[in-house]
């Protein structure tokens, strides 16, 4: 069973019309836009837009299992970082508009492969149409519903997020927020992402996997090490040691899979792929503390060994 499946109708019913007042008013993320047009984030009124529908295998094992998670690329993102590596979605917005019943017949798509989930990357700002072709097809939706995201959220949506999410693939990219004011629009991230994990804290997400070892329930929390910010890193495993010792139930995905993009090829500090010692003193950090996760290879591809 998933929180989906379990929840009443009138209960679903509660959190659409709250996720649909919280997009009216623009108060789906921290920049709180007021639901002018254009919106900050590129979200559009008359449908949802979606870059792709895809069934994935580059998700932590767990998710992606053998079938591939069932994912749902939205268009458009409020962070708007300079080294987005997925900025033709993010930044251009790229993508089709879906009406409700399409977006809908496209998940029972994906669920017809025989995917292990459904997961939403960065859905944040069309949550609560999501939700209403959700359940048209609750009685079809038989998998999790994973929610991938930026990991900055404002609490009124988060709140909702919590009660629909089973599984959680959260970015905390920053602890403190100068590295935000300066690779990212929302300036107080780590205000926000400290906020969200507290919520992430006293929801105590279990972690449960099937039989044949596929993610049914829990945390993941994503860090991409970025070159020349290594100190935001270790700060960031040192904030996520204290939450572990606080009884936050997660695994760490540490990224070391950089590359410069977008905005980033003009940026100085960013213009160049992350060094081997850089990632090698971030992993040895999270070794130190014990935790359980993915920690990637210092030989794997896309890790510079020189140093310039």
């Amino acid at each position: 069973m998933t929180l989906l499946t379990e929840m009443s109708e009138e209960k679903l019913d509660a959190l659409i019309e709250r996720a649909d007042e919280l997009f009216r008013t623009g108060k789906c993320c921290p920049i709180k836009c007021g639901g002018k047009n254009p919106r900050f984030c590129g979200a559009v009124e008359e449908g949802i837009k979606v870059a792709s529908f895809a069934v994935h295998d580059g998700e932590e094992p767990p998710v992606s299992g053998w079938n591939g998670a069932g994912n749902v690329f939205f268009s458009g993102c409020s962070a708007k970082c300079v080294f987005c590596q997925n900025w033709p979605i993010s930044q251009e917005n790229n993508g089709g508009i879906y009406s409700i019943d399409d977006f809908a017949s496209h998940i029972i798509k994906l669920l017809a492969k025989k995917v292990h989930n459904i997961n939403l990357v960065t859905s944040d700002h069309y949550l609560g149409k999501v939700l209403r072709a959700f359940k048209k097809i609750r009685s079809e939706i038989k998998v999790p519903i994973v929610y991938n995201c930026n990991g900055a959220q404002t609490e009124e949506l988060f709140k909702i997020i919590l009660e629909v999410s089973d599984i959680f693939l959260f970015d905390v990219k920053y602890v403190t927020n100068e590295p935000a004011r300066e690779l990212c629009s929302i300036k107080n991230y780590a205000d926000v992402v400290l906020k969200c994990l507290d919520m992430l804290l006293e929801k105590n997400v279990p972690w449960v996997e099937n039989d044949l070892g596929i993610l049914q329930k829990g945390l993941i929390i994503r860090h991409l090490v970025l070159p020349n910010y290594i100190d935001n890193s270790l700060k960031t495993i040192e904030v996520l040691n204290e939450y572990k010792k606080r009884g936050l139930n997660f695994k760490i995905a540490l990224m070391s899979q950089y590359f410069p993009a977008y905005k980033a090829l003009d940026n100085p500090k960013l213009n160049r792929q992350l060094h081997k010692d850089e990632y090698g003193q971030v992993a040895a950090l999270a070794d130190k503390y014990g935790f359980d996760g993915w920690i990637q290879d210092l030989e794997e591809e896309g890790i510079d060994e020189t140093q310039n």
